[in-house]
């Protein structure tokens, strides 16, 4: 059993807590298992329009498990008909819950091609491909979300928000920090429920920034009033954060559980990924989910040179009976 830390009965209800979109990790396995521990609904990492019309919706990155619904899928690109062209293909044929489209990736290589946060440097184009989504979004019964940052360089969120209102958006996701800043200082909570009174009626608002714990996630509730929030690079050390959400309760959680985690994760990445890219993908997550615990220093290296999963699992099962 998750050993039970401490009882916090307090914190908002009916608020959506939801795992964020993260480039490298947020694939279907990882999906299905926040869905599993109690994540309201899970964000596919940003997928470039690009890619999708230049190879289709049939690489492994993109499968999509009915276990990890609702789902919201996030494009990125910086043209608006080749966006167009990517959302009809990807809500006709994989039919998300959501569409959204990245407007704060601060990597150089999204923002080299105008998209991303580059977006936010053009606001007459965020809007013409904002309103052009949305349409497309709500012509096939979904809504339509925008995640985006304060600006690209400056603070500009009163003018980002006109421009994403006016073009329709349903749900305004914000990181509040610029892009230049990408994850340093601290994120600007009290912008997001600028944000809230900035939306009122006329969209929902989500945030994501610096929420690690239950506890963040309560202050964040409590200060912002936002209707969501995404947990993001937390969620990779710690998935059970949905549950704790859910209980109100911390679980502090031993080898063996964090294990059987690890194993289900596998488990859910054979239903589309050969073994050889199943045990890179474990080789990512296993340093996460084992961070903190003795003698990491002595087994991960080791590990994390195995060359098969029957000696990954049997060097896992080495450290285990040290620790327990």
């Amino acid at each position: 059993m998750w050993k039970k830390l401490k009882t916090n009965k307090s914190g908002a209800e009916g608020k959506i807590v939801a795992l964020a979109p993260l480039a490298g990790f947020t694939e279907s396995a990882f999906r299905r298992l926040c869905r599993e521990l109690g994540a309201d609904l899970t964000w596919t990492e940003l997928i470039s329009a690009n890619a999708i019309l230049a190879k289709g919706l049939k690489l492994p990155g993109l499968y999509i498990s009915c276990e990890e619904r609702p789902l919201r899928f996030q494009l990125q690109g910086s043209v608006e008909k080749t966006l167009a062209q990517a959302a009809e293909l990807v809500l006709k044929e994989l039919k998300p819950e959501g569409l959204d489209l990245n407007a704060g990736c601060p990597a150089k290589k999204v923002v080299k091609t105008g998209a991303g946060a580059a977006l936010l440097e053009n606001l007459p184009k965020l809007f013409r491909i904002a309103k052009a989504l949305a349409e497309i979004a709500h012509g096939h019964g979904v809504d339509f979300s925008v995640k985006f940052r304060l600006g690209f360089a400056e603070d500009r969120l009163e003018a980002i928000a006109e421009t994403l209102l006016s073009a329709g958006v349903d749900i305004l996701v914000l990181h509040p920090r610029t892009a230049k800043e990408a994850f340093k200082g601290k994120a600007r909570w009290e912008r997001i429920r600028d944000l809230v009174s900035l939306a009122q009626d006329k969209a929902s608002v989500y945030g994501s920034g610096d929420v690690k714990t239950l506890r963040d996630i309560e202050n964040f509730f409590a200060l912002t009033e936002a209707q969501g929030v995404l947990i993001g690079r937390a969620a990779l050390f710690r998935p059970w954060i949905f549950k704790e959400w859910h209980e109100r309760q911390i679980f502090d959680l031993n080898f063996s559980e964090r294990l059987a985690l690890l194993k289900r994760l596998y488990t859910y990445l054979l239903a589309y990924r050969n073994e050889k890219d199943a045990l890179r993908f474990l080789k990512t997550f296993a340093p996460k989910f084992f961070k903190g615990l003795p003698l990491k220093r002595k087994f991960l290296p080791a590990l994390l040179a195995k060359e098969n999963t029957a000696l990954f699992w049997k060097e896992l099962e080495s450290w285990q009976k040290f620790v327990e």
